[in-house]
C-alpha cells in the first residue's frame, strides 16, 4: 500500500512539474512561430514585452492560458509614426483537451485590456489598416493540373475541418479613433467596454452581448453631427445558424438618454435577408430627446424640467435583395409637452409634435417624411409649423410657419455673454413645389410668401456699445419679389431708413440667374467716426502693419490673410440710392451726398456721386470691375472745385505720393479729372499701374518757403529792390494746367506762373518716388536786376561778355528729388518778348515730354514683355519637370516592379528545383524508383522554369505598361 502511494505521490509530482515545466520549454518555440507567422503575414512592425509573453496551464487549469502585455503594431513607410492598435495585455484561454483532439478547438476566453486603435485613411485611400502581405504569384502550369489540386484540397479540407468555438470574450476600456481624410469623416469612441458569451459549437445558441461606450463623437466635413453621447447597448439574440435566422430576445439600444427596444428577427436563408422587426421607445421622455442634442450645449439641459407623453414606434419588415427593399416606418408624437428651467421662469408649454417617416419600397418615389403638426407656447408666444416632404426623385414638398419670439426671453433662456438683445420678431411664411420645377425654372409654380416684422430691436455689445437699434422693419416676400417697405433704424448719432425691392430671387438663390433690386437709403447723419472710433481704426492699422511685415518675411498663412479682392457676382442687377446729410469721418466732413452705386455684370458704378468736403464741391463717377479676379480694376472720374492745396495734400495719398510740395503752397484749385488704374490685393492702388488726365485749374496759389525756394533763390539771384522785383514767392493765378500720371510718372504740360515778381514758365515730369526733371524760363528779366554772382554766371554762355540787353531770359534745369531739388543754370539769351519766348519755350518742353513719354512706354513694354518672356520660360521649365517627375516615379515603381518580378521567379524556381532534389533523394538507391523520380524531377524543373519565366514576363509587362502610361499622361503636359 505504501509503495502504492508512493507511485501515485511521483506521478501526482511529475504532473504538476509537466503542468509548471512543459509551456515553459516550449514557451520560446511557441513565441518564434508566432513572431515568425506575423513578420510573414504581415507588412508592419509588431511589438510586446518578451517578458510579458507567458503560456500557462496553472492560471486555469486544465485550460491552456496564452498572455501578452504591451503589445502593439506600427505601419511603415508613410504610417511609420503612427501606431494601428496597442493593447495593454491580451489573453486568450483555449480548452487544452479541445486541441489535443483536434476535431474542435474551444476558446474558452478572449480578453483584451485597455486596447487603443487609430485608424488613418489618407486623401489618397491609403489606409494604415491596409498590412496584411499580399500573396506570392502562383499559377500552375495548365487547366488540368489546376482542377487535380483543388479537388485534392477540397478532399483534404473535408478530412481535415476543424470548427472554433468561443464561449466568452470581453474588450475592457478601449479607445478607438477612425478619421478618414479621403471622404473628411471622423468617429471617436472613449472608454469603450464590450463583453459577450455564446456557445458556437452549438447550432441554436443564445448569443449575450453588452456594449458601453462613455462618450461617442462623429464629424463629417467640418462639422460635429453627434458630441460626447453615451451609449449604452444589451442585446440578447437567439442563434440559430443551421437555418440562419436570428431573433431578437431582451435588448436594449440607448443614446444617452434615449433608448429603445426591437422585437423580430433577421433570417438569411440564401442570398435574400428576410425582416421582420418592430421598435419602439422604451422609458422614453422629452428630456431624452433633449439629451440628443451635440454635447456642447449639455450645459443648457442642467436645471431643466420637462414632461409630456412620448410615442415612438415603427417598424422594418420585408426582404432585401438585388430587386426589393423591406419596408420602413416610424412615427414620433409628443402631447401636451412642458418644458422649464429653474432659473428662468419662461416655460414652453402645450408642445404638441405629430411626424412620421414612411418607406414603403424600393420606389424612391413613394418615400415621404411629415410633421403634421408642431405647436407651441414659448412664455405665452405662439409658434406653430408643418412640413410634408415625399418623393425623392422629384422632391415635393409644403411647409409653414407662423412663430412670434421675443428676443429678451429668449437670452434670459440662452445667455450671451456681453451682449444685450431685445425686440419682437414675427415671421410668417409658406412654400410648397416641387424639384421638376425648380430645375425647369418655372418659379411661378413654387407659391411661397410671407412676412417678417421687427419691432424695438436692440443690439448692444463690448464692440459697439453705442447699440444698433430699429424701431420697425417691415419685410413681405411672394415668389418674385421680396418688398422692404419700412426700415428705421439708429446707431448712437447715426440714423438711416432704408426702403426697396429685390426680384427673382428665387432663381437667384436656386439657379443662378439674375438678381434684380434697388434699395433707396436716406440719413441726416453717419457717423462713422462713432461706429469705428479712432482706436478700432489704429488696431485695425496695427494689424494691417503687423501683416504686412509677416507677408515680408515669406509666411504663406500671412499672405493667405491680406488678400482682401472682391469679387463682384455678374449675376447681381442692384441699385443703392442714397441721400446723406452729413457723414462724420475722421477730420474731414463730407456733407450733402447724393448719388448712386450699381452693382452690374461684375462691376460697382459710381453713378454721378455729389457732395462737400474739405470746402470743396466734389463729383464722382467711376467703376471697380473683378472680372479677372487677378487684375481687379478701376476708373474714376471726378469734378472738383474751390479745394484747399494744402488740405488736398493732407487727405490725398495720390497727391502726397506725386506732388509733396503741395504741403508748403497755400491757395485753391479745382479739377477735371479722368484715373484708371489697377487694384492690388490689398485692394490699394498699384501706383505704377496710374493713369491719370485732367486739368488742375488754379485761381490762385503761393509757394513761399521750403528747401526749393532757398535753392531757386541760389541760382537765380535778383537784386533786392530791382526794378519789376516784387515780392519774394512763386505765385500762379488764374492758370489752367494739364497733367497726366502715366506708367507710374506725373507729366506737366508747361504753364505760367510768377517767380520772385517776374514771369516764368514751368513743365516736366517727376517719378513717384520724388525725382525730378522740370525746365523753367525766367523771362524778361532786366539787365540790372541780375547779380554779380549770376552775371559771372551767364558771362560763361556768351563768352565772356556782359549784358548788354535790356532784358534777358534765364533757362533753368530741375533735377534731384523734392527732398534735395538741384537746379542749374542752363543758358540764357536776349529777350525776343514775352509772348514770343514763352510760346517758344512751351514748345520746347511739350516736345521733351512727349519724348519722355515715349521712352517710358518703351521702356515699359520692353520689361513686360521680358517678365512675359522670363514667365512663360519658367512655366516651360515647370511643366517640363513635371513631366520628368512623372516619368521619372513609374520608371522608379516600375523597376521596383521588374526587381518583385525576378526575386518571386527565382523564388519559384528555388522552390521547383528544392522539390525535384528532394523527390530524387527520397528515392533512395532503388535504381526503378530513382529513375522515375529523376523523370517526375525533370519535369518538375521545366515547370518551375516556365512559371518563372511568366513570373518575370508578366512583370515586365506591368512595368512597361505603367511606364508607356506616365509618357502617356505626361505629353498630354
Amino acid at each position: 500500500m505504501k509503495k502504492l502511494l508512493k507511485v501515485l505521490a511521483v506521478v501526482f509530482a511529475l504532473i504538476i512539474i509537466a503542468i509548471i515545466v512543459l509551456p515553459i520549454i516550449f514557451k520560446d518555440d511557441i513565441r518564434k512561430a508566432l513572431d515568425d507567422t506575423m513578420a510573414e503575414s504581415l507588412d508592419a512592425s509588431v511589438y510586446y514585452d518578451i517578458d510579458g509573453f507567458s503560456i500557462s496551464l496553472i492560471k486555469n487549469f486544465p485550460d491552456l492560458t496564452v498572455s501578452m502585455s504591451d503589445f502593439g503594431v506600427v505601419g511603415k513607410g508613410v504610417f511609420e509614426k503612427d501606431t494601428l492598435t496597442s493593447v495593454k495585455n491580451f489573453l486568450v484561454t483555449v480548452d487544452l483537451m479541445s486541441v489535443i483532439n483536434g476535431d474542435q478547438i474551444i476558446v474558452e476566453e478572449i480578453s483584451l485590456d485597455e486596447p487603443k486603435i487609430k485608424v488613418l485613411v489618407l486623401p489618397d485611400g491609403t489606409a494604415n489598416y491596409d498590412i496584411a502581405k499580399e500573396a506570392e504569384n502562383e499559377e500552375v502550369a495548365d487547366e488540368e493540373n489546376k482542377e487535380e489540386e483543388v479537388a485534392e484540397s477540397t478532399e483534404t479540407s473535408e478530412e481535415s475541418t476543424i470548427s472554433i468555438g468561443i464561449e466568452q470574450w470581453s474588450i475592457n476600456n478601449a479607445q478607438l479613433i477612425y478619421l478618414d481624410q479621403s471622404m473628411n469623416f471622423y468617429t471617436k469612441l472613449n472608454g469603450l467596454n464590450h463583453e459577450g458569451s455564446g456557445d458556437f459549437t452549438l447550432d441554436v445558441f443564445d448569443l449575450k452581448t453588452k456594449t458601453t461606450v462613455d462618450t461617442v463623437s462623429l464629424g463629417f466635413e467640418g462639422t460635429e453631427y453627434v458630441s460626447n453621447k453615451r451609449l449604452d447597448i444589451d442585446v440578447t439574440l437567439n442563434m440559430n445558424l443551421s437555418e440562419m435566422k436570428f431573433t431578437f430576445m431582451d435588448n436594449r439600444f440607448a443614446v444617452n438618454q434615449f433608448a429603445i427596444e426591437a422585437d423580430g428577427f433577421v433570417s438569411m436563408p440564401g442570398d435574400d435577408i428576410i425582416m421582420d422587426i418592430t421598435f419602439g421607445g422604451k422609458d422614453i421622455s422629452i428630456k431624452s430627446i433633449l439629451s440628443l442634442i451635440p454635447g456642447v450645449y449639455q450645459e443648457y439641459l442642467d436645471g431643466v424640467n420637462a414632461s409630456g407623453s412620448i410615442g415612438f414606434d415603427g417598424y422594418v419588415k420585408g426582404t432585401y435583395n438585388e430587386s426589393s427593399m423591406p419596408q420602413v416606418a416610424a412615427s414620433l408624437a409628443v402631447e401636451n409637452g412642458k418644458i422649464s428651467y429653474d432659473d428662468f421662469n419662461i416655460p414652453i408649454e402645450n408642445l404638441n409634435i405629430q411626424s412620421n417617416f414612411n418607406y414603403p419600397s424600393a420606389d424612391l418615389r413613394e418615400t415621404s417624411f411629415n410633421i403634421d403638426k408642431f405647436s407651441m407656447l414659448v412664455d405665452g408666444e405662439s409658434v406653430e409649423a408643418y412640413l410634408k416632404f415625399k418623393n425623392l426623385e422629384n422632391y415635393q414638398w409644403d411647409f409653414g410657419f407662423d412663430g412670434n419670439a421675443d428676443l429678451e426671453k429668449i437670452t434670459k433662456v440662452v445667455p450671451l455673454e456681453g451682449m444685450t438683445l431685445l425686440g419682437k420678431i414675427n415671421a410668417q411664411l409658406k412654400t410648397a413645389g416641387q424639384m421638376a420645377d425648380v430645375e425647369a425654372e418655372r418659379y411661378d409654380r413654387l407659391p411661397t410668401s410671407g412676412s417678417l416684422t421687427i419691432n424695438n430691436f436692440l443690439f448692444k455689445s463690448d464692440d459697439l456699445p453705442q447699440g444698433f437699434s430699429i424701431s420697425r422693419a417691415s419685410l413681405t416676400f411672394d415668389p418674385s419679389d421680396i418688398t422692404l417697405s419700412e426700415f428705421t433704424a439708429k446707431s448712437g448719432n447715426s440714423d438711416f431708413s432704408l426702403s426697396g425691392k429685390v426680384s427673382n430671387y428665387l432663381g437667384f438663390a436656386l439657379s443662378d440667374e439674375m438678381l434684380v433690386g434697388r434699395l433707396d437709403f436716406n440719413s441726416t447723419l453717419i457717423d462713422i467716426n462713432e461706429l469705428m472710433p479712432e482706436e478700432s481704426m489704429e488696431e485695425e492699422a496695427a494689424e494691417e502693419e503687423e501683416v504686412a511685415e509677416t507677408v515680408e518675411e515669406g509666411s504663406e498663412e500671412s499672405t493667405e490673410e491680406a488678400l482682401e479682392v472682391v469679387k463682384i457676382p455678374e449675376n447681381i442687377d442692384f441699385t443703392l440710392a442714397s441721400s446723406i446729410g452729413k457723414i462724420a469721418y475722421s477730420n474731414m466732413p463730407i456733407t450733402n451726398f447724393k448719388g448712386q452705386i450699381l452693382v452690374k455684370d461684375g462691376a460697382i458704378i459710381l453713378d454721378q456721386n455729389t457732395f462737400n468736403m474739405l470746402d470743396g464741391t466734389f463729383e464722382l463717377t467711376g467703376s471697380y470691375v473683378t472680372k479677372d479676379l487677378e487684375k481687379p480694376k478701376y476708373s474714376l472720374g471726378f469734378q472738383i472745385k474751390d479745394l484747399s492745396i494744402a488740405n488736398a495734400f493732407q487727405t490725398f495719398e495720390t497727391v502726397q505720393s506725386y506732388v509733396p510740395i503741395a504741403k508748403q503752397v497755400s491757395g485753391k484749385f479745382s479739377t477735371d479729372f479722368n484715373v484708371t488704374g489697377l487694384l492690388g490685393e490689398d485692394m490699394m492702388p498699384i501706383m505704377d499701374e496710374i493713369n491719370l488726365k485732367g486739368l488742375v485749374d488754379v485761381a490762385q496759389a503761393q509757394l513761399e518757403k521750403g528747401e526749393f525756394m532757398q535753392k531757386l533763390s541760389a541760382v537765380a539771384a535778383l537784386k533786392t529792390g530791382a526794378s519789376g522785383q516784387t515780392s519774394d514767392k512763386i505765385s500762379v493765378k488764374d492758370v489752367l494746367i494739364k497733367t497726366e500720371i502715366k506708367d507710374g510718372r506725373m507729366y506737366v504740360e508747361p504753364f505760367e506762373l510768377d517767380v520772385k515778381g517776374q514771369k516764368a514758365v514751368l513743365g516736366g515730369n517727376n517719378t513717384l518716388d520724388g525725382k525730378l526733371n522740370y525746365s523753367m524760363l525766367l523771362k524778361d528779366i532786366p539787365t540790372g536786376a541780375v547779380g554779380d554772382a549770376l552775371n559771372s554766371a551767364i558771362s560763361s554762355f556768351t563768352g565772356g561778355k556782359k549784358l548788354i540787353a535790356d532784358k534777358i531770359d534765364l533757362d533753368l534745369g530741375i533735377g534731384g528729388t523734392y527732398d534735395d531739388p538741384q537746379i542749374k543754370l542752363l543758358g540764357s539769351s536776349e529777350s525776343s518778348g514775352s509772348s514770343g519766348a514763352s510760346e517758344s519755350f512751351k514748345k520746347q518742353i511739350s516736345a521733351q515730354v512727349d519724348e519722355q513719354k515715349a521712352k517710358a512706354e518703351a521702356e515699359l513694354a520692353k520689361k513686360k514683355a521680358e517678365a512675359e518672356a522670363k514667365a512663360k520660360e519658367e512655366l516651360e521649365q515647370q511643366m517640363a519637370e513635371q513631366r520628368q517627375k512623372i516619368i521619372s516615379e513609374a520608371q522608379a515603381k516600375a523597376a521596383e516592379i521588374r526587381k518583385q518580378g525576378k526575386a518571386s521567379a527565382e523564388k519559384v524556381k528555388k522552390e521547383g528545383y528544392a522539390a525535384a532534389d528532394k523527390l530524387v533523394a527520397d528515392a533512395g538507391s532503388n535504381p526503378i524508383k530513382k529513375k522515375v523520380a529523376q523523370e517526375a524531377a525533370k519535369k518538375l524543373r521545366s515547370e518551375a522554369d516556365q512559371k518563372a519565366k511568366q513570373i518575370e514576363a508578366e512583370a515586365n509587362k506591368k512595368a512597361d505598361k505603367l511606364v508607356a502610361e506616365a509618357k502617356e499622361k505626361a505629353a498630354k503636359i
